[in-house]
């Protein structure tokens, strides 16, 4: 039998919790699978995020956009969960933009359809705990990072973060994502790995 669209998705979850017929079912009918060219916007701000996204191809960058820049706040990668979290929990306007670095394909899961699994089952807790427990720690270790962190060993941890990115993602979103210039950026990417300290990074 063919793999159906949503297999791989489901073979996720199943690491988790066991899925059940009936539950795929529903799933089947609510998930939508999503396809967005290079450079087109998932998420814009003052717009509140209604859906959850489980990236099955590409990268996407979250960003602010001030007066004369773009702020760069996180990249996300293939099999990983995104949105603007803190407005799809309080329903609040996110300032926030998701933007697609390559062509992606996304399964668009509505904010609506994870309350109603959750309220006929709290084994979806499991997922929602996962997603958000994972965030978190992705958070606290990027302030970390910029507390305890030049920006040589900030590269770095980047790189060990991100094993991925190698030409993926273009040096000047990097320098923002790491606080720096570009002629900065450079100039680390230039000096050999071994002049840099890694302990602190290792320890986050």
């Amino acid at each position: 039998m063919p793999d159906r669209p949503l297999d791989f998705f489901y073979s996720k979850l199943t690491q988790l919790f066991t899925l059940v017929e009936s539950e795929r079912e529903v799933l089947d009918t609510k998930l939508k699978i999503l396809h967005y060219k290079r450079d087109s916007y998932l998420i814009e701000p003052d717009t509140k995020a209604k859906n959850l996204f489980f990236l099955q191809k590409g990268i996407v960058r979250s960003f602010y956009q001030t007066d004369d820049r773009e702020i760069n706040t996180e990249f996300f990668f293939e099999n990983e969960y995104l949105t603007a979290f803190t407005s799809f929990l309080t329903g609040e306007p996110t300032k926030l933009h998701f933007q697609c670095m390559e062509d992606a394909e996304l399964i668009q899961i509505p904010k609506t359809l994870i309350e109603d699994l959750l309220s006929l089952d709290h084994r979806w807790y499991i997922l929602l705990t996962e997603i958000l427990k994972n965030e978190y720690i992705k958070k606290c270790r990027r302030e970390s990072s910029f507390l305890l962190l030049d920006a040589n060993e900030r590269y770095l941890y980047f790189l060990k973060q991100f094993p991925f990115s190698f030409n993926r993602i273009p040096l000047f979103h990097i320098a923002s994502y790491l606080g720096v210039n570009p002629e900065t950026l450079s100039r680390i990417r230039s000096k050999k790995s071994s002049e840099i300290d890694l302990s602190q990074v290792n320890n986050i």
